[in-house]
């Protein structure tokens, strides 16, 4: 007998970790760069030096990127039966009464083309063209090269997030990238010991990071909100920010739809949606429209002034 064979959500839980970290470790190298807020030193060390600089973080990333698209092809397989993930042919299989029983996490399973190939037999939930395929070949290719080879990392920290971006987008949908970050985040057992509002409220560095990377076009893929107009302060994120712990520049709400006439914004970062009203900014030098109301004053999203009606 085959022992505690594993579910789909198993796997999926265990493919999500592996893109989340490996979006994590890409990160945590561009935010302590970030923390060097002096042209001087900007100037005389690039991002680009960094990110050769730290080449090993590239491959773990790369190498964790591969294991978690093939961790939730596993679990697109085990909604079928986990039994096809086994290697061994079914004269060898521990489920005869003369046999000892085995674990399966014990027993050998497919990987490579055999997996992919399994994947492909089996149905999905995603659109599996060859588009896919060619994406999956192309990310094991260069995993092949870091693993077995000792020669320099060939892809870029760009395309790696992009790919990282696309992976949990094609398996998990649109925003899932960030709402797994979050959430990591958010299930930490030192969350809110700080502050729980402003530990909640500091996810927009992980968009800042993705849009300063890969830039507003690449990342509006990974996202269902259209980032492409206009951003706007959220007031929310803002104020909890700005209230004791420094100043958000970030704009990460959106008019939805964005249309001249849109009364509605929605914040990427806190999910929230808020009413605003259309109408010219007080402040000479601002050409902001979008005002929303809190608790009786009125504030412009988009240099986010107060508007002091005479």
């Amino acid at each position: 007998m085959i022992k505690n064979l594993p579910t789909h959500t198993d796997f999926e839980n265990v493919s999500k970790q592996c893109l989340t970290q490996a979006f994590n470790l890409l990160y945590k190298v561009y935010e302590n760069y970030n923390e060097y807020d002096d042209d001087t030193i900007r100037a005389e060390v690039t991002l680009e030096q960094i990110w050769e600089h730290n080449s090993g973080t590239i491959r773990t990333s790369l190498i964790l990127l591969h294991q978690g698209i093939e961790t939730y092809m596993k679990s697109a397989i085990c909604k079928t039966t986990p039994l096809l993930l086994i290697e061994k042919t079914r004269t060898d299989w521990p489920t005869l009464p003369s046999r000892t029983d085995k674990e399966f996490d014990c027993l050998y399973t497919i990987s490579g083309e055999a997996l992919l190939t399994t994947f492909c037999a089996v149905p999905t939930d995603i659109t599996v063209n060859e588009d896919f395929i060619q994406f999956i070949e192309a990310v094991r290719q260069k995993r092949n090269e870091v693993i077995h080879g000792a020669n320099k990392v060939t892809i870029s920290a760009t395309d790696l997030l992009d790919n990282i971006l696309r992976a949990y987008t094609l398996c998990f949908g649109k925003d899932a990238w960030f709402l797994e970050t979050w959430h990591f985040n958010f299930t930490n057992p030192l969350f809110g010991y700080f502050d729980w509002d402003f530990e909640d409220a500091v996810s927009y560095r992980y968009l800042d990071f993705a849009l300063n990377v890969l830039g507003k076009k690449k990342l509006n893929k990974y996202l269902k909100t259209d980032i492409i107009g206009r951003g706007y302060f959220c007031p929310e994120c803002k104020r909890t920010i700005d209230r004791e712990y420094g100043q958000l520049d970030s704009k990460w709400a959106f008019l939805k739809p964005n249309k001249p006439d849109t009364k509605v914004i929605h914040c990427v970062n806190c999910d929230a949606e808020f009413n605003v009203t259309r109408k010219d900014c007080l402040e000479d030098d601002c050409k902001g429209n979008v005002i929303h109301d809190y608790d009786g004053e009125e504030t412009c999203l988009t240099c986010f002034a107060y508007q002091e009606n005479e």
